[in-house]
């Protein structure tokens, strides 16, 4: 003979199901546009004028230069992502 109350697991499931059906659905916005001045590409590295010792330095000190800058870019853009989500 059947009992006239439902098994426990039944039960469990059904609330189970309605605290599921309560909750907000989740949302996916688009995301956000990138600022222009993360979308520019980094210069390319300048070229030594002639072969002297000092035209190699100066090559070498605009190359640091660049990578200064670039790295900067790099570490806002990483920010502004980490930010925004």
């Amino acid at each position: 003979m059947r009992s006239p109350l439902p098994p426990a697991s039944v039960l469990a499931v059904c609330l189970t199901m309605t605290a599921c059906a309560v909750s907000t659905p989740p949302q996916s916005a688009p995301p956000k546009p990138l600022p222009a001045e993360y979308s520019v590409r980094c210069d390319p590295p300048p070229k030594p004028e002639n072969n002297s010792c000092d035209a190699g330095q100066i090559a070498l000190k605009d190359m640091y230069d660049l990578y200064g800058l670039c790295a900067g870019r790099l570490v806002d853009l990483v920010n502004y992502l980490q930010e925004s989500h």
